[in-house]
């Protein structure tokens, strides 16, 4: 059987924070939900996120950099969308 619909989603920069790590990267979202709503989905147990960027919280230096990475939902502290950066 083959399946002619698609889902449309869109791509945000993210950071996430977990206890020890800050991760920035792109999380894809469908346009109509939010952050909170894919951390409140029970079915899945992981945010895919791309381009991603894992940074130590003590020392502010670059642990590693990933093209993917799972960031399992019950390490997660805090998510952010659309960040501004102020001068």
């Amino acid at each position: 059987m083959a399946y002619n619909a698609f889902v449309k989603k869109e791509t945000v920069d993210a950071v996430i924070r977990t206890s020890g790590e800050k991760i920035e990267g792109k999380i894809s979202k469908l346009p109509t939900n939010r952050l909170l709503d894919m951390l409140n989905q029970g079915e899945e147990n992981f945010i895919p996120v791309t381009d991603a960027t894992v940074y130590c919280l003590l020392t502010g230096n670059v642990l590693f950099k990933s093209e993917f990475l799972a960031v399992n939902k019950q390490n997660i502290v805090l998510i952010a969308d659309h960040l501004l950066t102020t001068p």
